[in-house]
């Protein structure tokens, strides 16, 4: 091997290092089911709604070597047709399909995460602690400068446990503001309020999510970071950046009081 393909397969290899790192093609499957998922999750009872949070691999059988039917939108809702999902697959319909899809991209409607009546408050609802957003900004605009290490998590949470907060999970990137946007009572216990999913109106000191694969971010990880700004265009977390606004809309978890 040559010094000129050394050089391109250890830029390839990078690439997909971290939390905040771009996606290469050839990892990118047809639905959002290609990076690494979990083995377990939530069992949903027959009938409970849910929303797609990424283009998502409705499979024939519980199983990523299966048959794709057809890949989901994000955004759509499908419903459990049968209990399922301890394996993290959870069997779903979606306009007259009946397939099996993984949990690691659905969540429960009303969590949160995107458009319509049932995802709680506006941006600046009542709630938002702009004294906390302004602390937490501070805190991340520390790394402002600095190359990314891909190792948003870790510095979200230190911004978030500097600025206060007991009790804090510590995770990947993706796992966490899943996390958080499946188990509002701990979300508001370490204090925040998730928002509708959006690229515009996010409070100052927000946290910010981006799923796995998410506008180029890792396929394994996803990405998290904390708005700095009050226009909704900066965001810190190893590192700082711009807040990506063609590609979907993150998960947005604002600061309340304490």
């Amino acid at each position: 091997m040559n010094r000129s393909s050394i050089v391109i397969t250890a830029l390839g290899l990078a690439s997909l290092v971290g939390c905040a790192s771009e996606t290469s093609e050839e990892n990118i499957d047809v639905g959002a089911d290609a990076a690494e998922l979990s083995t377990s999750g939530d069992t949903y009872s027959a009938g409970t709604q849910l929303r797609v949070t990424a283009g998502l691999n409705l499979r024939k059988s519980a199983s990523r070597q299966s048959d794709v039917l057809r890949v989901i939108p994000e955004g759509s809702r499908v419903t459990v047709w049968k209990t399922s999902g301890a394996n993290a697959w959870v069997a779903v319909e979606q306009a007259g399909y009946k397939g099996y899809a993984h949990t690691d991209y659905l969540e429960k409607v009303g969590t949160g995460s995107g458009g319509g009546d049932d995802d709680g408050p506006a941006a600046g609802a009542s709630g938002y602690s702009a004294a906390r957003g302004s602390k937490l900004a501070n805190l991340a605009l520390r790394v402002n400068g600095r190359g990314s290490g891909g190792q948003c998590a870790k510095y979200v949470s230190n911004h978030v446990e500097d600025s206060g907060v007991r009790g804090w999970r510590r995770n990947d990137a993706d796992p966490l503001h899943t996390y958080m946007a499946n188990n509002p009572s701990y979300t508001q216990s370490v204090g925040f309020q998730q928002l509708s999913g959006r690229t515009t109106g996010i409070p100052k000191g927000s946290i910010v999510g981006w799923r796995r694969g998410q506008c180029g971010y890792s396929a394994s990880y996803g990405h998290i970071e904390i708005a700095v700004d009050t226009t909704s265009s900066r965001a810190c977390s190893d590192f700082c950046g711009n807040i990506k606004k063609t590609c979907g809309a993150p998960r947005v978890f604002q600061p309340i009081a304490l």
